[in-house]
C-alpha cells in the first residue's frame, strides 16, 4: 500500500508541473468551464467505489502491520510457511550431572515427536546445555535469548542455574518453563521473575515431606543437614529444618560443602559431635557419593541414617556410592504414573533414549513442559495476509499463566500468579539392592488441594496360595490369642487384606524364629513375616519387601529407676546390665553400643521383660511399639527413656529373585495410599495395644 501511495503522488506531481510549465494551449474560459465540470462529475462518480474499497484497504494495511510493526508489548515471532516452529532446551546434558539432564531432555524429544507439528509447522529443538551453574546458566540463557526465532524455552534443570536465566529470558521477552528448577525462592511473591514457570514441585513442599517422614515415620529426633551453596540444596535442607524443629525436632548442625569438594571428613567430623540421628544433605551426585562414602568412616556417624534428595536419584550416584548407599533415603517426586499416556512415553522414551527406563526423574515434567508450549502457541497464534504465524511473546506467557486442568503425565497441572504450575506428588525411596525402591508417595502434597487418594492397578495371582512364615511368639506381629485360642497380629491382618487384593490364598506356617530366614532362602515357604528389619547381611540371602514401617529402638526401665536417665548414663556406667532377645537387631545394637560382656540374652521378650522386672538386668532394648505395649499394661513398673537407639524399616522377606516381590510391594503402596496401614498401626502400635506376653499362648513347636 505504501508503495502504491508513493507512485500515486509522483505521477499527480508530474501532472502539476506540467501544468504549470503550460504544457496545454489556452482555451476560452467558457470552454474551460465544461471540462471542470464534466471533472467534478467524475470525481464524485468515484467517490462511491473508493469508498468501498477503503475498508479492503485497512485490512491490507493492518495485515502488513502485524508483520512489519507487532504491537505485542514483548514483540512478536514470526514463522514464514514452511518453516519450523523452534524451540530451545537448556538442561544438563554434560558432566557429573548430566543424567538429569540427559532425561528431561529425552522428555522433550517424545513430546516433539508425538505432537509432529503446530499449526502446519514442524517443530525444531536447538538444544543448549544450561550446565548446573550459574555460569552455565548465564551462558545458555545469553545464547539463546539473542536467537528471536526460538519461542520458548524448556529449562534449566538446576536451580542455581536457573536463577541468573530468568532475568535474561525476561529482558529478551521470553519464556521458560522449567522441568526441575525447584528452589522456592524462584517463584516466591518477592523475587519471582515473570519469564519463569515450573511443571515441577515447589521445594516448600519436598522439605516438608521429607521432614515429617523423618519425625512421624523414622522417629527421628536429632537430624542434621548439609547443602552445597546452591540455591536449590540451601534452600531445601532450610525448609527441612524449620519444619523438623516445628515438629518438635532438632537440628544439630547446618554445614556446607563446596562444589568440586572431595574431601568431606572435616565437616562430618564437625556433624558428628552433635550425634545427630539422620543426616539430609539434598545435593548432587559427586558430592553426595562422597559424603555417602566418609560418613561411614566417622566415628559418632556409623550408625546416622543418611539422607539425600532428588538431586541424586540416578544411576549414577548408586554407582559412584557403592554398597555405602545401602539403605538411605531419598525424597523426590513421586514417579508412580499410570495409565496409557505414561506407557506411550515409556515406549518412545526407550525408542529415542536406548534406555529400557528413564535414567533420572524430571523426564515427565520436561515432557508436560513442553506440551504447555505447544498449546499455548496454539491458542495465541495468529496468521498475516501472507500466511505467516505471528507468535505475540506477551500473548504466550500470558496464556501459560492461564494453564488450567491441564491433563499432563505428570498430574493436573494448574499455574498460579508466581509460576507454580505442578500438582506436586512426593515420595520416599530407600536403596536396596542398588535400586530406589519407592518406600511411600503422596497422593497430594498440599498444593492443589487435600485427600485425594492413589489409585493403582493391582496384579492378579490367579487364586494362587501363598505360605508365610510366622513365629506366632512376637507382639504385636503374630501370636496366639489365649481367649479365642485363634492366631492373631498384624502380619495375619496385613497378609489377609495382601492376598484380597492380590486373589491370592494366605496359608501360614508356624516356625521358629532363629531358623526363619534360613528356611525362606531355601524356599520352604514363600515369605517370611516376622517384623524383620531390612539389613544389608540379611539381603545377600533373601530379598526384601519395601518396608512397610519404621520402628525404634529405645530403653525399657523399671518405674523407679534413678541411676541413669539417659542412654549415654546408661552406657558409662559399666556394672549395668541390658537385656534383649537372642539373634535380633535389637541384641545386634546392644552389642555394638556396650559390647556382649554387658548383655544377658534371653528366647523371647517376654522373659526378657519379666527379667527386668524382677531386677536380673538393668535395662531392656526393644522396639519402641512393642516397649508401649508393655508400658501400657504395666504403667506402675516400666518405663520407656531417652531417644531412639536405632531406626530400622521392617520388611518381608522372600526367597531370592521371588516373582512376588513386585506385587506385594504394589499392595502394600495401595494399602498405604488409602489408608488401610495407617489403621493397622493405630491398632497395634499404639498404647491401646495392651496386650503382654502374659496373654498370649505358645507356638506348637515349643511342646517339641
Amino acid at each position: 500500500m505504501k508503495i502504491r501511495l508513493f507512485w500515486l503522488l509522483t505521477v499527480l506531481l508530474t501532472l502539476a508541473l506540467l501544468a504549470a510549465c503550460g504544457g496545454a494551449a489556452p482555451q476560452p474560459a467558457a470552454e474551460e468551464q465544461a471540462p471542470a465540470e464534466e471533472a467534478e462529475e467524475m470525481a464524485e462518480e468515484e467517490a462511491a467505489p473508493a469508498e468501498e474499497a477503503a475498508p479492503a484497504e485497512e485490512e491490507e494495511m493492518a495485515a502488513e502491520e502485524m508483520v512489519e510493526g507487532c504491537d505485542d508489548p514483548l514483540g512478536c515471532v514470526t514463522i514464514a510457511p514452511g518453516d519450523p516452529l523452534r524451540i530451545a532446551s537448556a538442561l544438563v546434558i554434560a558432566g557429573p550431572n548430566e543424567t538429569l539432564g540427559i532425561d528431561s531432555q529425552t522428555g522433550v524429544e517424545v513430546a516433539i515427536q508425538e505432537r509432529g507439528e503446530v499449526l502446519g509447522h514442524p517443530i525444531e529443538l536447538q538444544a543448549e546445555d544450561g550446565g548446573c551453574s550459574a555460569e552455565g546458566g548465564q551462558t545458555a540463557a545469553t545464547k539463546i535469548a539473542s536467537d528471536d526465532s526460538i519461542v520458548a524455552v524448556v529449562g534449566h534443570n538446576c536451580s542455581s542455574s536457573c536463577t541468573p536465566a530468568a532475568p535474561i529470558y525476561n529482558d529478551a521477552g521470553m519464556t521458560m518453563i522449567s522441568p526441575s528448577c525447584t528452589a522456592p525462592a524462584l517463584t516466591a511473591p518477592d523475587s519471582h521473575v515473570a519469564s519463569f514457570l515450573r511443571s515441577c514441585h515447589n521445594d516448600n513442599v519436598q522439605g516438608r515431606v521429607m521432614a515429617e517422614y523423618a519425625y512421624n515415620e523414622l522417629g527421628i529426633r536429632k537430624a542434621a543437614t548439609i547443602h552445597d551453596g546452591s540455591p536449590y540444596a540451601e534452600q531445601l535442607q532450610q525448609v527441612f529444618a524449620d519444619v523438623f524443629t516445628e515438629l518438635g525436632g532438632e537440628i544439630t548442625a547446618q554445614e556446607a560443602v563446596n562444589v568440586g569438594d572431595t574431601d568431606m571428613r572435616p565437616v562430618l567430623t564437625s556433624i558428628a559431635t552433635g550425634e545427630p540421628e539422620l543426616l539430609y544433605y539434598p545435593i548432587f551426585i559427586a558430592e553426595g557419593a562422597f559424603i555417602t562414602t566418609q560418613a561411614k568412616e566417622i566415628g559418632g556417624l556409623e550408625d546416622t541414617i543418611l539422607a539425600g534428595a532428588d538431586g541424586m536419584i540416578s544411576p549414577d550416584f548408586t554407582s559412584a556410592a557403592g554398597e555405602a548407599a545401602e539403605g538411605m533415603y531419598f525424597s523426590g517426586p513421586d514417579l508412580a504414573f499410570s495409565g496409557d499416556k505414561y506407557e506411550q512415553f515409556r515406549q518412545e522414551y526407550a525408542e529415542i533414549s536406548g534406555q529400557e527406563n528413564p535414567i533420572s526423574v524430571f523426564h515427565a515434567h520436561a515432557y508436560d513442559a513442553a506440551n504447555m508450549i505447544f498449546d499455548a502457541v496454539e491458542k495465541v497464534a495468529q496468521t498475516d495476509a501472507d500466511g505467516n504465524t505471528v507468535i505475540g511473546r506477551q500473548a504466550l506467557r500470558d496464556a501459560l499463566y492461564a494453564t488450567a486442568n491441564f491433563d499432563g503425565i505428570t498430574g493436573n497441572l494448574n499455574c498460579n500468579e508466581n509460576g507454580d504450575c505442578a500438582d506436586p506428588k512426593i515420595s520416599i525411596n530407600i536403596v536396596q539392592n542398588g535400586e530406589y525402591v519407592r518406600i511411600t508417595g503422596e497422593a497430594d502434597a498440599g498444593m492443589a488441594g487435600e485427600g485425594e487418594e492413589m489409585a493403582m492397578e493391582l496384579p492378579d495371582l490367579g487364586g494362587r496360595t501363598v505360605s508365610i512364615a510366622v513365629e506366632n511368639a512376637y507382639l504385636p506381629f503374630n501370636y496366639i490369642d489365649l481367649n479365642t485360642g485363634q492366631p492373631a497380629g498384624w502380619d495375619y491382618e496385613a497378609w489377609d487384606e495382601i492376598c484380597n487384593r492380590l486373589n491370592c490364598v494366605p496359608e501360614y506356617v508356624e516356625m521358629r524364629w532363629d531358623g526363619m530366614i534360613v528356611a525362606v532362602s531355601e524356599n520352604q515357604t514363600d515369605v517370611g513375616a516376622d517384623g524383620i528389619t531390612i539389613t544389608e547381611e540379611r539381603a545377600k540371602i533373601v530379598d526384601f519387601s519395601d518396608g512397610y514401617i519404621s520402628v525404634e529402638q529405645r530403653l525399657l526401665v523399671r518405674i523407679d529407676e534413678d541411676r541413669f536417665e539417659t542412654t549415654d548414663e546408661f552406657a558409662a556406667n559399666e556394672e549395668l546390665i541390658i537385656g534383649t532377645q537372642l539373634g535380633t537387631t535389637n541384641y545386634n545394637t546392644a552389642e555394638a553400643w556396650v559390647g556382649a560382656d554387658r548383655i544377658q540374652s534371653f528366647d523371647d521378650f517376654g522373659l526378657t521383660v519379666q527379667a527386668l522386672i524382677a531386677g536380673d538386668v538393668d535395662a531392656v532394648i526393644i522396639d519402641e511399639t512393642a516397649g508401649l505395649g508393655y508400658q501400657g499394661v504395666n504403667a506402675d513398673k516400666v518405663k520407656l527413656i531417652g531417644a531412639s537407639l536405632s531406626s530400622d524399616q521392617l520388611g518381608f522377606i522372600y526367597p531370592q529373585g521371588s516373582e512376588l516381590v513386585e506385587p506385594v510391594n504394589l499392595a502394600l503402596q495401595s494399602m498405604q495410599a488409602d489408608g488401610f496401614l495407617d489403621q493397622l498401626a493405630d491398632k497395634y502400635f499404639s498404647p491401646q495395644f495392651s496386650l503382654t506376653y502374659d496373654d498370649i499362648g505358645s507356638p506348637e513347636y515349643e511342646g517339641e
